[in-house]
């Protein structure tokens, strides 16, 4: 399954003319450990309709031996109904090899947003979907997903997403990031990514990020 995504995800990023492409390169510390991160972010955007998709990989040895190995990728498919509102479709996967109960966590649902807040300053957005998930088990579930993007300036911006679904199996994930762009491809930053499910972990980044389109 990994191995196709990640295979996908590569075609997206060779080929620009199908949006728009960001890839992260940075350091990673993970609980006083020192590793390597990588994320990308493909856009699609075309009339009423927007695609999104999200990869983030974390691996980390300690000592030889290895202690994290860690995979997310999510597929988000919007249709605006207003210039505000819009339904959506998502897919989540996500891989922790070391989270003691499952190591696989798979989520497919859809539902409704809505786009809070638009200034020069600020964007804002909200999204509440029913899905269903297969981990250990299958249930369906509520996931509510918040999303807040502040610009400081032309140069330097600030975003922070928090998805959090319900269930019997709880599931808690937000990540902020720090971003300053240097020019129209290349930025660099800093970014957090906390997650509760089972287990709670804490990844602090040191980023650069190329813009392919």
């Amino acid at each position: 399954m990994r191995t196709i995504l990640v295979a996908g995800l590569l075609f997206l990023l060779c080929n620009p003319a199908f949006g728009s492409t960001t890839a992260n390169l940075g350091l990673t510390l993970v609980d006083s450990d020192a590793t390597f991160n990588g994320k990308f972010k493909h856009n699609v955007e075309k009339g009423k309709w927007q695609s999104n998709y999200e990869a983030a990989y974390v691996f980390k040895k300690s000592d030889g031996i290895e202690k994290t190995n860690d995979f997310y990728f999510q597929f988000k498919e919007n249709y605006a109904l207003t210039d505000k509102s819009y339904v959506i479709g998502v897919a989540q996967f996500d891989y922790d090899k070391f989270r003691t109960a499952y190591d696989t966590r798979t989520v497919v649902g859809a539902g409704y947003g809505y786009k809070i807040l638009r200034t020069e300053k600020w964007k804002a957005s909200n999204e509440i979907s029913l899905a269903f998930l297969k981990s250990d088990s299958n249930e369906m579930i509520v996931r509510n997903s918040l999303w807040v993007t502040y610009k400081f300036s032309p140069n330097l911006n600030l975003t922070n997403k928090l998805l959090y679904e319900s269930g019997n199996d709880m599931y808690l994930r937000n990540s902020t990031d720090l971003m300053y762009k240097l020019t129209d491809k290349i930025s660099i930053g800093v970014g957090n990514t906390y997650t509760d499910n089972i287990e709670t972990r804490n990844v602090f980044t040191i980023n650069l990020a190329i813009k392919f389109k």
